[in-house]
C-alpha cells in the first residue's frame, strides 16, 4: 500500500546542503509491524516524517496504493496525512491545556465527525488504553506512560490504516515503554505500524519487519515473521481489511467549539490578548475621535454672515406657522432629552455691544445678557440701576482688560453701539465690573464672534437690543408717493427711533422726501414696509420734516450729516409696531455640541422647525478645509496602520505559545483552513470581548452613575451610535486581518519544520 522509489530527502541551511537520507526503496503493506533503527543522524526519523506527510522529499517518488505523492499539493498532502496516517510522537504533542477526552476528541472534531455522535468512540478507545479513569484529567498533570497512551488512543481514533511512531518509548522507563509498545501491538489489528526506535530489544518480540539504516542509507531490511494480512481467520477465509475512509471536514459548529476552547483554556494568553485589543480597540476609538473632532474643525472654521454666536451646541428654533411662541413651547423644548437651555431671547445671542471711549482709549465689545443675578461677580462698583448703565464681567486673566482700564471706565460716558444690528451711538455707562465664572469663560470661548466679555443691562435696555436687532433682520421698503424706496435703488438707508418723534410721524432726508413728490414738491406722507422672515408689517406716517447738510445740527442733533444720512427717524410707539414682536424664533442649546444634530432631529419629531448653526457656515478658507479634510483622512489610516502592525507584533508573540497548537493540530490532520479559522474565531472572540467593554466604558464616560476619567470622556467626544457600528465594521476587518496576516506566516514552513521550531 506503500512504495517509496529511490527517494531523498535534503536540507538546505546557510547556503549548506546536508542529506537527511537518499535513495531509499521501500515496499510496505497493512499488517506489518515495522521497527527502523540505526544511530543518531542515520536519517531514521526524517524517513519516518517524510513517509506520515509531515515533511517533503526532494528527490525520488513516493507512492500510496499505487498513486504518485511528488505532485501533491499542500491540501493534497494534509488530506493523506487525515486519511492514511496516525502520528505517535516520541515528545507526545498532546495539547496539555485540553484534557484526555478533548485530546482524542480533537483528532476527530478535525476529520470532520459530529461531536454528539462520537462521544462513545472516544471513551471506548480511552478504554482500551486503560485511562477511563483520566478521561477528565488534564494531559498536564499525567505521567510519561499515561501521556503516550493518549498519543496511542488519538492515532487509533480515526482508524487510519498507518501508524507511525517515533522514539514512541524515549521518553518512557522500561516498564511503561514494554507496556506502551504492548498496547500498540495489541491495537495495530490490520494496519501498518511503523515505529522508529533506537532500542530495537523493547520491540523484537513484536515485529515483523526490521530496517537499519546508517548514513542516510537504508542497509537492512529483513522480514521476521508473517504480516498480520497474511493470518487466516479460523474458517480458514482471509481476514477483512477496511478501506481507508476518505477524509471529512472540520464544521462550522466544532471550529467555534474548538477556537472557543482555546481562547479561555490558557489564562495568560487570554489577558494578554484581551489586552493587545483594548489597545487596539481604543487606540482606534481615540483616532477616529480626533478624524471627527477635526472635521468638526473644519466645519467650524469658516463664518457667517447672520449668526454672532455661532455655536456649535446651539440650534435655531422657530414654529411651523411661523407665529409666536407660547410659555406652553417653552416647556416643550426644554423637556426633550440633551437640552441645556432655551434662550427665548434669541436675538441678543447674535448681537454685539460695543463701548467705546476715545477720551479714556478703550474699545470693548460684549455680549448684552440680563444684570439681574450677577451681582456676587462684582469686584467694584455696583449693579445699573438706569437704562443707561451697564456693568461689565471679563476674564481675571485676559492680557487686554485691566483692572485699571476698568476703574478708568467706571461711571464714564461711553459711546455705544449695537456691531450687528448697525444702529446708532448713545450714551452709556459702566458703573460696576467682576470677572466670568469659569462655566461662563466656557461657554464664550466657543463662540465665533471675539468679544472682551458680558454686559449686563436692565431688561427695558436688552428689549431695545431685540428691537434693533429685528429691525436689522427686517428688509425696509419705503412707499412714497408712487415711488417704492428700496436700499438696492436709493442706497443705504437706515429705521431709527427718534426721540422727538410723536406717533405717525417720520423724519427723512430731504431728497427722500423729492423722490415722491411731483418734483417741485416734497411728498408729505409714506407708508414703511417692514419684511421679516415670519411676517410683514406696515405703518402710515407724515412727513412732518426733512433734514439736510445745512439743518442736520438743529433738526437731528448731531454735527456730521454723513454719521446720518439716510437715517429714517420714527416714534418709539411705531418702531416697536413695526419691530418689537421678536417671539418668532429661540434658541435651544444643547448639552453636548456632539448631540446637536441628534437633538435638531428631536425639535423636528416634537413638530418645530430646526436650523443647526453650522450649516450656515460659508468656509473662510475652502483650500485650507480641504487640506484638513485630506490630512485628517491620512492621519486616521495611518495611525490605523500603527495600531494593525504593532498589534501584530505583539500578538505574534503571545501566539508563539500557540504555536506548537497549531503545528500538532496539523500534524493531526488540520487544513490550513482549519488552523486559519481556528485562528480568526479565537481572535474574534476575544476581540468581541475587548470590543463590548471599550465600548460600554465610552458610552458610560460622563454619567452620574460612572464618573469616568477624563480620558474616556475625552475618547467619547465625537462618538454617536452609529458610530459605534462603523468603528465595530473596521476592528472586525482589522482582526480578520491580524489572523489571516498570522496565519500566512504561519503556513509558510511545512507542518514538521513549523513543530521543530516550538520544540
Amino acid at each position: 500500500m506503500l512504495r517509496l522509489d529511490r527517494v531523498s530527502k535534503f536540507y538546505s541551511a546557510g547556503g549548506v546542503v546536508s542529506s537527511g537520507f537518499s535513495k531509499v526503496s521501500l515496499n510496505f503493506d497493512r499488517g506489518e509491524f515495522v521497527a527502523i533503527t540505526g544511530e543518531s543522524g542515520s536519517g531514521k526519523s526524517t524517513l519516518l516524517n517524510v513517509i506520515s506527510g509531515l515533511d517533503s522529499f526532494e528527490e525520488g517518488e513516493m507512492y500510496v496504493e499505487g498513486s504518485p505523492t511528488s505532485g501533491f499539493s499542500g491540501r493534497d498532502m494534509e488530506d493523506y496525512r487525515k486519511k492514511y496516517i496516525g502520528n505517535i510522537f516520541q515528545t507526545f504533542n498532546l495539547i496539555n491545556s485540553y484534557t484526555v477526552y478533548q485530546n482524542v476528541e480533537m483528532v476527530l472534531l478535525l476529520a470532520g465527525c459530529d461531536r454528539n455522535e462520537i462521544k462513545d468512540k472516544v471513551r471506548d478507545i480511552i478504554k482500551k488504553v486503560g485511562l477511563s479513569e483520566y478521561e477528565k484529567t488534564k494531559a498536564s498533570k499525567l505521567s510519561g506512560g499515561q501521556k503516550q497512551r493518549v498519543a496511542i488512543a488519538r492515532a487509533l481514533a480515526r482508524e487510519t490504516p498507518i501508524i507511525v511512531a517515533d522514539e514512541p518509548t524515549g521518553n518512557l522507563d522500561s516498564k511503561s515503554a514494554a507496556d506502551v509498545i504492548k498496547l500498540l501491538h495489541d491495537v495495530s489489528e490490520d494496519k501498518l505500524v511503523i515505529i522508529v526506535t533506537h532500542n530495537y530489544d523493547q520491540v523484537e518480540p513484536y515485529v515483523t519487519r526490521k530496517i537499519t539504516m546508517h548514513d542516510g542509507r537504508v542497509v537492512e531490511d529483513r522480514r521476521i515473521g508473517e504480516r498480520k494480512g497474511q493470518v487466516k481467520a479460523e474458517n480458514g477465509a482471509a481476514s477483512e481489511i477496511k478501506a481507508p475512509t476518505a477524509p471529512g471536514s472540520l464544521s462550522f459548529g466544532n471550529t467555534l467549539r474548538l477556537a472557543a476552547r482555546n481562547t479561555f483554556n490558557l489564562p495568560a494568553k487570554f489577558v494578554l490578548l484581551l489586552f493587545v485589543f483594548i489597545f487596539l480597540c481604543g487606540g482606534t476609538f481615540m483616532a477616529y475621535s480626533s478624524f471627527k473632532n477635526l472635521g468638526a474643525t473644519a466645519a467650524g472654521s469658516g463664518y457667517t454672515d447672520y449668526f454672532t454666536e455661532a455655536r456649535p451646541d446651539r440650534i435655531v428654533v422657530t414654529k411651523t406657522d411661523r407665529s409666536l411662541f407660547t410659555d406652553e413651547d417653552y416647556e416643550k423644548l426644554a423637556a426633550l432629552e440633551n437640552v441645556k437651555s432655551v434662550e427665548k431671547r434669541d436675538l441678543l445671542m447674535d448681537t454685539e455691544i460695543v463701548f467705546n471711549s476715545d477720551e479714556i482709549g478703550y474699545y470693548i465689545t460684549a455680549a448684552p445678557v440680563r444684570a439681574e443675578g450677577l451681582e456676587d461677580l462684582l469686584t467694584e462698583g455696583r449693579m445699573p440701576e438706569a437704562d443707561d448703565e451697564a456693568i461689565f464681567l471679563f476674564a481675571e486673566d485676559d492680557p487686554y482688560i485691566s483692572d485699571s482700564m476698568m476703574d478708568l471706565a467706571l461711571d464714564q460716558v461711553s459711546q455705544t453701539f449695537d456691531n450687528n444690528s448697525g444702529t446708532g451711538y448713545s450714551d452709556m455707562k459702566i458703573v460696576g465690573y467682576g470677572y466670568l465664572t469659569e462655566e461662563m469663560e466656557e461657554y464664550y470661548d466657543d463662540t465665533t464672534t471675539w468679544i472682551d466679555g458680558v454686559a449686563g443691562f436692565t431688561d427695558a435696555k436688552l428689549e431695545d437690543f431685540e428691537t434693533a436687532k429685528a429691525a436689522s433682520s427686517s428688509s425696509v421698503e419705503i412707499d412714497i408717493g408712487d415711488k417704492i424706496i428700496t436700499p438696492e435703488n436709493y442706497g443705504y438707508f437706515n429705521v431709527m427711533a427718534g426721540p422727538s418723534m410723536e406717533k405717525g410721524e417720520v423724519l427723512v432726508p430731504e431728497e427722500m422726501a423729492y423722490m415722491g413728490g411731483d418734483g417741485y414738491e416734497k411728498a408729505s406722507e409714506l407708508t414703511l414696509n417692514a419684511v421679516n422672515p415670519y411676517e410683514t408689517k406696515s405703518a402710515d406716517l407724515k412727513i412732518t420734516k426733512t433734514y439736510n447738510q445745512q439743518n442736520v445740527a438743529s433738526v437731528v442733533g448731531v454735527q456730521d450729516y454723513e454719521a446720518v444720512a439716510g437715517n429714517v427717524y420714527i416714534s418709539s410707539e411705531d418702531y416697536e409696531k413695526l419691530f418689537g414682536n421678536v417671539g418668532y424664533q429661540t434658541s435651544v442649546i444643547a448639552e453636548d455640541a456632539r448631540c446637536a444634530e441628534e437633538l435638531k432631529t428631536e425639535i423636528e419629531d416634537a413638530g418645530f422647525d430646526a436650523f443647526y448653526i453650522y450649516e450656515a457656515y460659508v468656509s473662510s478658507n475652502a483650500s485650507m478645509t480641504a487640506i484638513i479634510n485630506t490630512f485628517r483622512a491620512v492621519i486616521l489610516a495611518g495611525v490605523l496602520a500603527v495600531l494593525f502592525f504593532v498589534s501584530y507584533f505583539i500578538i505574534k508573540l503571545i501566539f508563539k505559545s500557540r504555536n506548537s497548537y497549531f503545528s500538532i493540530a496539523r500534524m493531526l490532520g488540520a487544513t490550513k483552513e482549519n488552523c486559519a479559522a481556528l485562528l480568526r474565531w479565537d481572535m474574534f472572540v476575544v476581540f468581541n470581548i475587548a470590543y463590548f467593554i471599550l465600548a460600554a466604558l465610552v458610552a458610560g464616560a460622563g454619567s452620574e452613575a460612572y464618573p469616568a476619567p477624563s480620558i474616556l470622556i475625552s475618547l467619547a467626544g465625537y462618538i454617536d451610535p452609529w458610530d459605534y457600528v462603523i468603528l465595530y465594521a473596521v476592528l472586525c476587518i482589522l482582526a480578520v486581518l491580524l489572523a489571516a496576516r498570522y496565519s500566512r506566516q504561519m503556513f509558510k514552513k511545512t507542518a514538521m519544520n513549523a513543530h521543530r521550531e516550538e520544540v
